[in-house]
């Protein structure tokens, strides 16, 4: 409400006189005794603040609104929004409690998975506004509460076991770290695209910024943007059968021309991707560190692969790669990936002056279908490219 509660008041009585305005022109109307209003403040006391009036009503008071999933109450302490989550969660897991039990039902890792899949998401939702609410002794007792039922359905332990114990056992972190994980997360993601309440944070729910500082992981770039659209894609995307490979001789008739296979793998050393030009005999290994992934690599390498062959002749450039998702990422027409959407630009460049074709290799297909020499000599050549790499990163 702020330090002059009277000039709020007269700034939503002007708000109220447009809205009654504008419906009167439209000829449409709006139900007073439908509509509530809450003032956001922390004083008990609203000395010089005045009830609003909507076609001569007078609106009535609430102590919290609903907006988006998100409960506000009228001192944004987030205690009715964090109990009602909480009995909610409670609640579905009590509703799948019958198929959780010690002899019989659901097994250990699908308990596991409903509760990551299902429960954590439930009430980490819009984290990122509500999370100061997770601070307290209180918020983080009655949210442990949901995480541990499911501990106990997945382990079978007894009721007396601590809860730090089992979550510990089952490699499930404490749910008020989870929620602060995903405000973090969304946090950084807003302030890379540059959205302006989040340029200078200070305090409130933006000051979960200022815990990202000391970690020098954040100030990297990250792989998001808003959304970009490519209508007209001059290379096509095919994603080859299980017959175009074992009853062809060599490589399908649909794959001419300059082939190249790009494969990408992801250990504990790190991230790193192999190209190899079967017709020409060339190959590059990439590394990308060690916080990159498979995606990520194999894009990357295509890109790499447009600059490298810049030079070499031929009409028709083929890519083939074993990842489905890559596929469908370059057919897309929306992206909010920058890699991506580089990765098309640069493929668009060079459809206009080759044919680009980009297929789905054999290992996409399964084992089996290495039969084929082209497949199962590429395929090779790519493993043993990206384990040349090293775990130094570009």
């Amino acid at each position: 409400m702020g330090k002059f509660p009277n000039t709020v008041s007269g700034l939503i009585q002007w708000v109220l006189h447009t809205v009654e305005l504008w419906c009167g022109g439209l000829r449409l109307s709006v139900n007073p005794d439908k509509t509530e209003f809450v003032a956001f403040a922390r004083k008990r006391k609203r000395t010089g603040f005045f009830e609003p009036h909507l076609f001569g009503k007078t609106l009535q008071s609430s102590m919290s609104v609903k907006y988006l999933g998100v409960i506000l109450d009228s001192r944004l302490s987030w205690k009715e929004h964090v109990d009602i989550k909480v009995k909610k969660a409670q609640n579905s897991m009590w509703a799948s409690r019958t198929a959780c039990v010690v002899t019989w039902g659901l097994k250990p890792r699908v308990v596991h998975w409903l509760c990551v899949a299902f429960i954590r998401q439930y009430v980490t939702f819009a984290s990122l506004v509500w999370w100061p609410g997770c601070q307290t002794a209180i918020a983080k007792k009655k949210v442990s509460r949901v995480q541990r039922f499911a501990c106990i359905c997945i382990t079978g332990a007894m009721r007396t076991t601590p809860t730090n114990a089992v979550e510990v056992l089952i490699f499930l972190p404490p749910l008020d770290l989870v929620v602060q994980s995903e405000a973090r997360s969304a946090a950084h993601r807003l302030w890379r695209l540059g959205c302006r309440s989040y340029v200078h944070p200070s305090r409130g729910h933006i000051s979960i910024l200022m815990r990202l500082q000391p970690d020098p992981i954040f100030n990297m770039g990250v792989d998001v943007m808003r959304p970009a659209y490519s209508f007209e894609p001059h290379y096509r995307v095919t994603m080859l059968t299980r017959d175009d490979w074992t009853k062809a001789t060599g490589a399908p008739t649909v794959v001419k021309g300059l082939v190249w296979f790009i494969d990408g793998s992801k250990m504990r050393e790190g991230t790193g991707a192999g190209i190899y030009g079967q017709p020409v005999g060339r190959r590059l290994n990439l590394s990308l560190g060690r916080h990159a992934t498979v995606f990520q690599a194999e894009i990357y390498a295509i890109l790499a692969c447009d600059n490298e062959i810049q030079s070499e002749t031929g009409e028709i450039r083929e890519y083939l790669l074993d990842s489905l998702a890559t596929l469908k990422a370059l057919k897309a027409v929306r992206t909010t990936s920058p890699l991506v959407h580089q990765c098309q630009k640069a493929l668009k460049d060079i459809s206009i002056r080759h044919a680009v074709g980009i297929f789905g290799s054999p290992d996409i297909l399964g084992y089996e279908v290495m039969k084929s020499p082209m497949g199962s000599r590429g395929a090779h050549c790519c493993d043993v490219s990206w384990t040349r790499a090293g775990p130094g990163g570009l």
